[in-house]
């Protein structure tokens, strides 16, 4: 009833793994990491700050979607449920942060657009089409603009 909903910004920090559960559900986890940035003024630059490593869960048909469209350094935007899950470790007791993802997205902020796809940090995706050519500019022709 009270659960607390959280939006993580971030990137993707581990290859999304997607499994089936025992009863037939689809699952598809992934590690992220959310750092804060912050300007030092003593340095005069931005510096990261204190950072959030998460475990996401997507269930079901974002399951199917995270797994199919989703990569390792991707920059992400993440809504869910927050819970922290305690477990033990060679007589340790140790917890992890995980989210029971609603939504999944890229961030459109930090991607640059070719057209219908991106390019992702670090990625090698192909060089836009020259202005003029390319699916856009038929789609563009097509509607008198």
């Amino acid at each position: 009833m009270f659960e607390t909903t959280v939006t993580l910004v971030g990137n993707v920090i581990t290859t999304p793994k997607a499994r089936e559960t025992t009863n037939g559900s689809r699952v598809t986890s992934f590690r992220m990491v959310s750092t804060a940035r912050r300007f030092d003024k003593a340095a005069e630059q931005w510096v990261d700050g204190d950072r959030v490593f998460a475990t996401v869960n997507c269930w079901k048909r974002l399951s199917d979607g995270v797994s199919n469209g989703v990569f390792k350094n991707d920059p992400v935007l993440v809504t869910g449920r927050l819970r922290t899950r305690d477990y033990e470790v060679d007589g340790q007791r140790r917890s992890s942060t995980e989210i029971e993802a609603n939504a999944v997205g890229l961030d459109l902020a930090r991607v640059r657009s070719l057209g219908r796809e991106f390019e992702r940090p670090g990625s090698h995706a192909a060089e836009p089409p020259a202005a003029g050519e390319g699916e856009w500019a038929s789609l563009v022709a097509s509607e008198g603009g």
